[in-house]
């Protein structure tokens, strides 16, 4: 058992399902503290991503700094950064995809 998780892309999925979350933040805390609330949780997902040797070098650093950035941001984020690392969460997917020769299409209703 791992506390928050342990793995590649089950990270990313725990991480990303905090976004609906921030849904219900608007009405629990100031516009200034709700993104760096929502990092404080959701980056917890990231801390025991593991980054494996066989994935292509540039993914590997991509992912680095993505975990980097998402957990600096636990105490200064703001909308841009929210924004971000949800954009680059899908994205980080959908290559780990590409690299297993699996085709991804973006959703209109992501």
């Amino acid at each position: 058992m791992s506390e928050f998780g342990k793995g590649l892309t089950y990270c990313l999925g725990l991480f990303l399902a905090h976004a609906e979350r921030m849904n219900n933040a608007r009405y629990l805390y100031s516009e200034e503290s709700k993104y760096s609330i929502w990092f404080s949780g959701a980056s917890d997902h990231l801390y025991e991503l593991q980054i494996p040797e066989s994935i292509p070098n540039c993914l590997q650093k991509r992912l680095k700094k993505f975990k980097d950035k998402c957990l600096s941001l636990r105490l200064q984020a703001t909308k841009e950064n929210f924004e971000w690392a949800i954009q680059e969460a899908k994205n980080l997917l959908m290559m780990i995809d590409k690299f297993h020769g699996i085709k991804t299409k973006k959703g209109v209703y992501e």
